[in-house]
């Protein structure tokens, strides 16, 4: 590189991470996962275990698998310490009980399996969830995330062969969630700045993804840029070639989403929903809340969660559904029963049909899926689509006919359902297919430059 950069753009995904820099005026996507297909895409995976490793992307999965194929499952187990803690004894009518001394009992994982994390950013908005214990000891959620982007941050380094202390950080229109949006930009200036980062500003992803494509714009012209990711839906409006923002909004739905609901509609009568419980009453419902996404799986492997599954298999008609669940949790399953899923979903991309198949010692299940099936569960979610979309188009005081290209981005917006919902909105003329894992990053890089250059 001419002049090693001191900035750089970073579009922290839920599902994947991409830095760009610019060389001689250009956005350069860095290629920070040299293992995977495709180096510029760092799968957004933390891999962290009991004796201290921690990795991300390609790697993490790796150790994950590794682990899954040759440590032999075990649930956690409850240990005693051997140490006293105080607590107060029964109250009584004159108020709080006294100080005493009970053992220490703590819960333990000791399979000697290592924890892989994805997804993380989804709970930023949220002021109950505060972190995780693993392994025994309780890490925040901005100590997690700080362990993916310092180690983002020291490859992008060595390549770059410099100290990038300038970034911008995409961010969603709304994060995923019902929380609080200052809360969560809060807990990612914190995250970067304890990886390293010392000039630290958000924006938009899709407003980056514009800033790439209008580079070399010169001619007058409104873009669209139409952003879905693997947690987000994100829409923003920009007028060329002054590259004025006119509009951006989004919807906390992606391709996380898409996942859940073929699990809900198809799947889960595999795991134990339509299951009754001593003849007439219903499983748990906080149990398959917890399959809207597989890392959320991880959070049921503890020992009350296990013992409750243990209850309701012996008080259930089919206990052989509710084992199927058990053991996907206990195994570790959890990523690969969503990579199957979100394969599924993949397949209804190009086919009318395709056949789930998980098949793991423990778990056998098997269920067709037709893409009518498919495109009919997401009636909702193409709905409140088409409502971002206008609703993007009325803040600009524009309408469909007034935009000029719409740029297509992020590795949902390839579902054809979607893609339908443009053509039928826009015209098929006006969709310009951008790369949909770097386009972001790329233009966040270009955005640095104007700031920190």
């Amino acid at each position: 590189m001419s002049s090693p950069p001191t900035f750089c753009g970073i579009d922290f995904g839920t599902t994947n991470s991409t830095v760009s820099v610019v060389v001689d005026g250009q956005p350069l996507a860095l290629p920070i996962d040299p293992q995977n297909k495709n180096p510029t895409i760092l799968k957004s995976l933390l891999y962290l275990n009991d004796a201290g490793d921690r990795t991300v992307g390609y790697d993490a999965i790796k150790r994950y698998l590794w682990d899954v194929k040759n440590i032999p499952a075990k649930p956690p187990v409850l240990i005693d310490t051997g140490r006293k803690i105080k607590t107060f004894g029964p109250s009584s009518g004159s108020g709080v009980g006294k100080v005493i001394l009970v053992p220490e009992i703590i819960e333990v994982d000791v399979s000697g399996r290592g924890r892989l994390l994805q997804s993380l950013k989804s709970v930023l908005t949220s002021d109950v969830f505060l972190g995780s214990t693993i392994f025994g000891k309780f890490f925040s959620i901005e100590e997690l995330l700080q362990m993916m982007l310092s180690q983002i941050k020291l490859r992008s380094e060595k390549i770059t062969g410099s100290q990038l202390d300038s970034v911008v950080l995409g961010r969603p229109v709304r994060y995923v969630g019902d929380g609080k949006e200052e809360l969560a930009l809060e807990r990612m200036e914190k995250v970067a700045r304890a990886s390293g980062f010392k000039n630290i500003v958000f924006e938009y992803e899709p407003v980056g993804a514009a800033l790439n494509y209008g580079l070399n714009i010169n001619q007058n012209q409104n873009v669209l840029v139409f952003d879905f990711g693997g947690g987000t839906l994100d829409i923003c409006i920009m007028k060329f070639p002054e590259k004025k923002i006119i509009s951006v909004t989004g919807r906390p739905i992606g391709g996380d989403l898409l996942n859940s609901i073929i699990v809900e509609n198809k799947l889960l009568k595999y795991l134990g929903s339509e299951t009754k419980i001593s003849g007439h009453l219903p499983v748990p419902k906080y149990l398959f809340q917890s399959l809207a996404n597989w890392y959320r799986l991880t959070l049921l492997k503890n020992v009350k969660d296990l013992g409750v599954f243990d209850d309701l298999m012996f008080k259930s008609d089919n206990p052989l559904y509710l084992r199927n669940f058990r053991n996907i949790i206990v195994n570790d399953y959890g990523y690969l029963f969503f990579q199957q899923v979100d394969a599924s979903k993949i397949e209804l991309s190009t086919n009318p049909s395709t056949l789930f198949n998980f098949s793991q010692p423990g778990v056998e299940i098997t269920q067709a899926i037709s893409k009518q099936e498919f495109e009919d569960f997401l009636s909702d979610t193409i709905s409140s689509t088409s409502d971002c979309i206008h609703e993007a188009l009325s803040a600009a005081s524009l309408n469909p006919s007034q935009i000029d290209h719409v740029l297509v981005t992020g590795g949902s917006s390839k579902v054809p359902l979607f893609q339908n919902l443009l053509n039928q909105i826009f015209g098929s003329q006006k969709i310009i297919q951008t790369d949909p894992f770097s386009s972001v990053a790329l233009g966040l890089s270009l955005r640095a430059q104007q700031l920190f250059n």
